[in-house]
């Protein structure tokens, strides 16, 4: 009998931590500074349609040489709901955009128009509970639409048959995908410094200039919860 009362007791103290925890459960928004690492540049097919052509193998006259990578930096913003608590584990929504820019594009002698980078995702996030309660790891896999110039110069474009393939400097667009990882640290009970984020994930692009454009960032900021945390 006072074995099935303890654990019974133990049932009910779960019980009440769990929903504790689940109604603690709210909106929250987000701001963060960013710095990305895009790369796959040189491998990417549209150089072959830009005029000079890009440089390759022995070939040093008469063509543009390209750095692989470019590092833009930026701000990322956004807002999430935590909406179901399973043991350890809080589920939740997330959205999120992001705007990162950097004066030296890809092109290794000019300036040029720099690097860009624009996206907005969407994606579900878990927040880990530890014994530590100012601490909230999480991880979250999003999914969205990107847009980049990676910071090429072209002249007005490659001629075929009298008509332009592609003008002016090319802008690459298409899904992106990321996975996630970031400790948020509770220091007021309406605001958590967000440690750190760090996100590894790509923007694939699809047709005639299909290609995989690796994407890696890091993060920091500040998360605000509305109404403020208990």
């Amino acid at each position: 009998m006072i074995r099935k009362l303890r654990l019974s007791f133990a049932v009910l103290a779960l019980a009440l931590s769990a929903s504790s925890i689940t109604a603690h459960a709210q909106f929250s928004a987000y701001a963060m500074f960013t710095v990305d690492r895009m790369t796959g540049i040189t491998s990417s097919p549209i150089l072959q349609t830009l005029s000079p052509l890009p440089c390759t193998g022995t070939a040093t006259t008469n063509c543009t040489a390209y750095n692989d990578r470019v590092n833009p930096l930026g701000f990322t913003g956004g807002a999430f709901y935590d909406f179901k608590t399973l043991g350890i584990v809080t589920l939740g929504v997330d959205l999120r955009g992001g705007v990162t820019s950097a004066h030296h594009g890809a092109q290794t002698y000019a300036e040029g128009t720099g690097a860009h980078i624009y996206d907005g995702l969407g994606g579900i996030r878990a927040t880990f509970h530890t014994p530590y309660k100012l601490l909230a790891p999480y991880a979250q896999g999003s999914f969205g639409y990107a847009r980049s110039n990676f910071g090429v110069l072209t002249n007005a474009g490659v001629n075929s048959g009298g008509s332009t393939i592609y003008p002016g400097i090319p802008t690459q667009s298409g899904l992106e995908y990321q996975g996630t990882a970031g400790l948020d640290l509770r220091f007021l009970p309406y605001a958590d410094w967000r440690v750190f984020e760090v996100n590894y994930g790509a923007i694939e692009t699809s047709g005639t200039y299909s290609h995989s454009y690796p994407v890696y960032s890091i993060s920091t900021g500040v998360v605000f919860h509305i109404p403020p945390r208990q």
